[in-house]
């Protein structure tokens, strides 16, 4: 069943639906086995795209998902898909139920293959919406959500073939179009639904809170330098240049290393 989410949220721009499987939860070891994308857009019917992947290695964590190495033997590699794909994915907003998994590894595929994808939109999940209403996972929450208007399926339903990739977005879909049809207090915006996804602390400067104000301070709050608590970035541009500049070459969001490249110029955040 393809749910038309705009339908449900009012949509500025197109909301691509994303699910990946993987040969493991390593971005930086592990590769990328099945892709499956469904573009919903403001005035016309949605796209669905999927295709399983060729990771040039074996696939050993195959009772995760039922995927062989047989089976991707005559798949395309990422570096064949990457190119198309980076430019349909750019201009867009993101769901997927903990679709940030995903997001990580296909930053880390993009870098890999040496393909610009300078993506920066908002992330819309299920899975956060679901945690701070009732936790439970993607089967549970088709369960809970999958039924007419929003209710639960009959007892005794399940999702048949989780943890394929297609079937995934299409379980993702379905549970956020029952959370907007059952919680009406639910935003109807991407970005606003964004938000709620991912509340942004008070005082962070980055959309993950990664880099804070602390004491008046432009703060890092995360890695070596922020494992003690946050340290002022003036300091580490002082003290480990080394470490900064290999954030800008590592898979950290765009607005974090927007902040840090200009840090390492000598220009820091104000406070207006």
């Amino acid at each position: 069943m393809l749910v038309n989410l705009a339908q449900f949220l009012t949509l500025d721009r197109p909301l691509a639906v994303l699910d990946l499987e993987t040969t493991g939860f390593d971005t930086e070891q592990d590769r990328i086995i099945q892709i499956a994308i469904t573009i919903h857009y403001p005035h016309r019917e949605p796209i669905q795209w999927a295709s399983l992947v060729n990771p040039g290695t074996p696939i050993l964590n195959v009772n995760a998902h039922g995927i062989t190495d047989s089976a991707v033997h005559d798949s395309p590699t990422f570096d064949r898909i990457a190119p198309a794909l980076a430019p349909k994915m750019t201009n867009v907003d993101i769901m997927g139920y903990n679709v940030e998994f995903d997001i990580g590894f296909m930053r880390a595929g993009m870098k890999r293959t040496g393909v610009t994808w300078e993506w920066n939109g908002h992330i819309i999940d299920p899975l956060s919406i679901y945690r701070q209403r009732k936790p439970m996972t993607l089967s549970n929450a088709y369960q809970e959500f999958g039924g007419e208007d929003g209710q639960p399926l009959p007892e005794g339903s399940k999702l048949e073939g989780a943890h394929d990739a297609g079937i995934d977005v299409g379980a993702a879909e379905i549970v956020l179009r029952g959370q907007l049809l059952r919680w009406k207090d639910l935003p109807r915006t991407v970005p606003e639904l964004a938000a709620y996804c991912f509340p942004r602390k008070a005082n962070a400067l980055d959309k993950k809170g990664t880099i804070i104000w602390h004491e008046n301070k432009v703060c890092i709050a995360f890695g070596k330098h922020g494992k003690n608590g946050p340290k002022p970035l003036e300091d580490v541009v002082r003290m480990d240049r080394r470490y900064l500049e290999w954030v800008l070459s590592d898979n950290f969001p765009p607005d974090t290393k927007e902040i840090i490249a200009a840090a390492l110029m000598g220009q820091y955040p104000t406070r207006g």
